[in-house]
C-alpha cells in the first residue's frame, strides 16, 4: 500500500505561451488553457503479489485545483520471467 499528499504552487506567468517558426517560415504562435496556482495532489495505490513472479497493482492520482480537477486511475498486472 502506498499513498501521498502534495501541495502545488505555481510561480509566474500562469498561461502557457509561445510564438515559433519553421526555418523558412512566417511565425505561429501557440496557447495552451491557464494552470492554476494552486492545486492539491492526491495519490494511493496497492500493490499485490499473486505469485514470486507475478502482481497486480491499482492506483489513483488525483489535481485537485479550484477551477480544475484531473483523475487518473491506473491498473498493472506484471509479469517477471
Amino acid at each position: 500500500m502506498r499513498g501521498g499528499l502534495a501541495w502545488r504552487h505555481a510561480f509566474g506567468d500562469v498561461t502557457p505561451a509561445a510564438t515559433l517558426a519553421f526555418a523558412g517560415a512566417s511565425a505561429f504562435s501557440v496557447a495552451g488553457l491557464p494552470i492554476a496556482k494552486d492545486a492539491a495532489l492526491v495519490e494511493a495505490g496497492l500493490d499485490l503479489a499473486i505469485s514470486q513472479s507475478t502482481s497486480l497493482g491499482l492506483s489513483y492520482t488525483g489535481q485537485l485545483a479550484g477551477n480544475a480537477q484531473d483523475h487518473a486511475f491506473k491498473g498493472v498486472f506484471a509479469v517477471r520471467f
